[in-house]
């Protein structure tokens, strides 16, 4: 690929240069490039500074737009299959930004979408290299840009009583990470409730999951597991996740009081 853009930037920094300078090389402003594309202005701006994922749809509008043969969809696939999220890639760049509903179920951390930068370096010191640390950290950062945009996602957040006693990172994290959960339940459109660990919910034992509804009405799922993972739209996959879904709430807190035991767990953590 012949397109001047340095082999060691990340996928998504190739695609921003490569888009900023073909635009720039054609002499269109971002304005007239969004009219081509059928977009906003603001997307062109947050993909070329790197503030926003593209999608494949964005990728393939830009080909027709520059008359390239798949060089914009073949880049998006990179950033797709990028080592560094590996099989979590397809879901942080192509469905999370597209998501009218979001829900994620976790017994073990905070929700990625939910995370301080301090809680999720203290994750990641511990299950990536050291170099790939700060890069995820700030992925995982972008990502909730997400909720920036004019109309974003319902987010429904449950997590296991346990998340808020278990220190990552120390306990001035901890208490940090739990401040900043009550504030983000004050928006209307993100719900988080808690898990009482004296239910057992064995249903929710086995793995953290989550599912989304996009915008043109189509339902995805992925789910981690210690190896791998998956992001998948199979109906069966996203029946059987929905229905565990729906037992695992049948047993959390009603939200007020989610957020009493929040409360409650950040006087524990703060001296």
């Amino acid at each position: 690929m012949d397109n001047g853009i340095s082999d060691q930037m990340s996928p998504r920094a190739r695609f921003a240069a490569d888009l900023t300078r073909r635009r720039k090389e054609a002499g269109i402003s971002q304005t007239a490039l969004s009219s081509r594309v059928r977009c906003h202005t603001s997307l062109i701006s947050h993909v070329e500074r790197g503030r926003r994922a593209p999608t494949v749809e964005f990728a393939a509008a830009l080909d027709r737009a520059f008359q390239l043969d798949g060089h914009f969809v073949d880049l998006f696939m990179q950033i797709s299959h990028s080592p560094t999220l590996g099989w979590f890639a397809r879901w942080v760049e192509e469905i999370e930004p597209q998501a009218a509903i979001l829900q994620s179920w976790d017994p073990l951390v905070i929700p990625g979408l939910l995370q301080t930068p301090e809680y999720a370096r203290a994750i990641f010191a511990t299950t990536v290299p050291v170099e790939q640390v700060e890069e995820r950290v700030q992925v995982r950062m972008r990502r909730m840009e997400i909720f920036d945009v004019p109309s974003p996602p319902v987010f429904l957040a449950i997590i296991d009583e346990s998340v808020l006693h278990r220190p990552i990172g120390g306990p001035k994290v901890l208490a940090e990470q739990l401040r900043q959960l009550l504030e983000r339940v004050q928006d209307s459109r993100i719900t988080v409730q808690v898990v009482p660990t004296a239910t057992g919910c064995a249903a929710g034992m086995m793995s953290a999951f989550a599912l989304a509804r996009l915008r043109d009405g189509t339902e995805v799922v992925s789910a981690d597991s210690v190896l791998s993972g998956l992001v998948t739209g199979d109906h069966d996959s996203v029946v059987r996740l929905k229905m565990r879904y729906d037992t695992i709430r049948a047993d959390a807190y009603p939200q007020a009081m989610s957020l009493q035991v929040i409360e409650d767990a950040v006087r524990k953590w703060t001296p």
